[in-house]
């Protein structure tokens, strides 16, 4: 080849890699140099989940594993609360595993605020599985902190992303009878006896590596929400929304901040009188209810299907971890219930519906009407006739006159919603 500056654009060069499709756009300049080098570097480049785009911008692509709705949420939610608040990121979620696009950011510098993050919280992490909700076994704190120890350094992040969170699959290599970590319960409750019970698996130990498992604690720590019962119970649900469809980091950080705040913490606090009392599903809609009202209409126009991955566990004898029950919430139907009332808000003058949907919800459960509450709420989910009926009848005959009276007319026009 001649000396000299040669041009080769990639606009349309397109390389499958697993279940998912990378498009190469980028201009190389070089001298003296084969087309066969150039693909070889381009195809190391690949390799390493590195995409570039117009503009010359750079996209790394991380992949969670695969190990479930569960577990990948938590390793995503790990993923997504270490990046530094002007990452610019998407998040999509299709075909069973998360892909996080990170623009503009190296393996090195995502490694190292994975690992400053773990380091900054990695004694809290330890207390909260461990001391505090008792999900973990005090036998496996040993364990946890050596883990957490390990990924505190950035160059072994680092290299396990370029291993295992490149593409898609990596939980093949992993799962029921491999030699790794046996994964604790919280973290992948499809395990449990619950469910090789009631669906026939075998109770073989889930192994995992020691990154996923440690990502996972992480993510439990930044997202999931635990509500406990009052004691000598020894019962605890656990929440985490998760979706699919593709979401803004900045939504998820949003909303990681908003969970991890003081005031939701008082929030939970003042359920667990009324937790064993009411279903599920009315408790995570009732938090949901509490967020912010930025953050209820961010969640709601995000290009995604949102769901609670709820389940139920039981602290028995000698800290051990069951299961007792296990759902996934569809919240969105019930989201766009109250982006309608803040939106009454907006369009007429000291109304407050959601303020006061929290208000009735509050004086109902200092009465201990649990019937009530949960008709509210199930009315707000289907908007039909019939569940309108039924909630007015039961609050107006709890609360009589005042707030409750109002906002029962309030919700009226919910029912001409689709």
């Amino acid at each position: 080849m001649k000396s000299g500056v040669l041009s080769y654009s990639m606009c349309h060069a397109k390389k499958r890699y697993g279940a998912h499709l990378l498009v190469l756009n980028t201009l190389f300049i070089f001298q003296q140099k084969s087309i066969l080098n150039l693909r070889n570097h381009v195809l190391f480049l690949l390799q390493m989940g590195i995409t570039f785009c117009r503009g010359e911008k750079m996209v790394l692509k991380l992949f969670t594993p695969g190990h479930g709705a569960f577990m990948d949420s938590l390793i995503m939610y790990g993923l997504v609360s270490s990046l530094p608040s002007d990452t610019k990121c998407r998040v999509s979620c299709t075909a069973g595993f998360f892909e996080i696009n990170i623009e503009n950011k190296t393996f090195q510098e995502v490694a190292s605020a994975i690992a400053g993050n773990i380091h900054g919280h990695a004694e809290s992490i330890i207390n909260h599985l461990i001391d505090n909700l008792k999900v973990v076994q005090k036998g496996s704190r040993g364990r946890l902190e050596s883990y957490l120890d390990n990924h505190k350094q950035p160059e072994i992040i680092a290299d396990n992303l370029k291993r295992f969170y490149t593409s898609p699959g990596h939980a093949q290599y992993e799962g029921r009878y491999h030699k790794g970590q046996h994964v604790w319960l919280p973290f992948y409750p499809h395990i449990g006896k619950y469910f090789t019970g009631e669906y026939k698996y075998s109770p073989a130990n889930y192994g995992v590596c020691s990154t996923c498992i440690t990502l996972a604690a992480l993510g439990f720590y930044k997202a999931a929400i635990p509500i406990r019962f009052t004691p000598p119970k020894t019962v605890s649900h656990i929440i985490l929304l998760s979706f699919e469809g593709e979401v803004s980091s900045e939504t998820l950080a949003n909303m990681l901040v908003f969970v991890g705040s003081d005031v939701f913490s008082r929030l939970v606090n003042e359920l667990r009188p009324m937790v064993e009392n009411l279903p599920l599903t009315t408790l995570t809609y009732f938090l949901l209810a509490n967020f912010a009202s930025p953050l209820i209409y961010m969640i709601h126009e995000s290009k995604a299907i949102w769901t609670a991955l709820s389940m139920t566990l039981d602290i028995v004898k000698g800290q051990v971890v069951q299961i007792r029950g296990y759902e996934e919430i569809s919240i969105d139907r019930y989201l766009s219930s109250l982006v309608h009332l803040m939106q009454i808000d907006n369009k007429k003058y000291n109304i407050g519906s959601l303020g006061k949907l929290v208000t009735v919800t509050k004086r109902l459960m200092r009465k201990g009407e649990a019937a009530a509450i949960e008709s509210l709420y199930k009315f707000l989910n289907t908007r039909s006739y019939t569940d309108l009926y039924s909630s007015i009848r039961q609050i107006i005959k709890v609360l009589e006159e005042g707030p409750g009276k109002s906002f029962c007319e309030e919700l009226i026009c919910l029912t001409q919603l689709a």
